[in-house]
């Protein structure tokens, strides 16, 4: 499990703010701020701002879990969606939604490829279908990733979801059945594919949805 990401935030109100949502939160990320809410446990919607350094933090650690202080006052909760604007680079808005840490709650979790398999030397190519999982567990024991040890695959084996070696508390509700990764024959054709392969690049645990709207404040 990832030690929970402790984050400082700034209450704020949205009938003292003046124009629409979309003004308002122009005007908070000109001024080093972005726009959020906490919500959730049928408690009130509470509008908040972090810091563009607090956010790019949030963003490099891919935490699940975090604690905002609110001055006074922490709370637990899980980092629900991120809006980035059009082109992938900034980000719009953040939603928090509470929790406790031993409640049962259902979240994506990244899978961690490792190790070089053995059928590349055989001139294989290592093909990762699946990289992230949707997992039930509770939420004081979200695992950061899923390790995947792929050393022994040799060509044409593969892993399945019922070969992952889970976490404690950590349950795939799916086919075990899935092809995760997979080593095939090289062909003319799979070039780009072995390189991409080659590069260890993963999605982040937070994807932007290359989207320009705004949430309402």
């Amino acid at each position: 499990m990832a030690d929970a990401l402790k984050l400082r935030v700034e209450t704020r109100d949205p009938a003292k703010n003046k124009g629409t949502g979309t003004r308002v939160s122009r005007r908070l990320r000109k001024a080093g701020r972005v726009p959020g809410v906490i919500y959730g446990h049928k408690q009130d919607v509470v509008p908040i701002t972090l810091s563009n350094t607090d956010v790019d933090a949030m963003i490099k650690a891919a935490n699940h879990l975090a604690e905002l202080d609110l001055g006074g006052k922490t709370e637990t909760v899980l980092i629900r969606d991120v809006q980035w604007d059009h082109l992938g680079k900034a980000i719009l808005h953040v939603d928090f939604a509470r929790v406790n840490i031993e409640e049962l709650i259902e979240t994506e979790v990244n899978l961690d490829y490792r190790g070089t398999a053995e059928g590349v030397a055989d001139g294989g190519v290592l093909e990762q279908i699946v990289h992230n999982l949707t997992v039930k567990c509770p939420a004081g024991a979200i695992p950061s990733t899923i390790k995947v040890d792929v050393t022994g695959l040799k060509v044409d084996q593969g892993l399945h979801i019922r070969d992952l070696v889970l976490p404690q508390g950590v349950v795939v509700d799916a086919d075990p059945d899935i092809l995760l990764v997979h080593v095939v024959l090289r062909t003319s054709g799979d070039d780009a594919t072995e390189a991409g392969a080659e590069s260890g690049s993963q999605p982040e645990v937070i994807k932007p949805e290359r989207k320009e709207k705004d949430k309402a404040d």
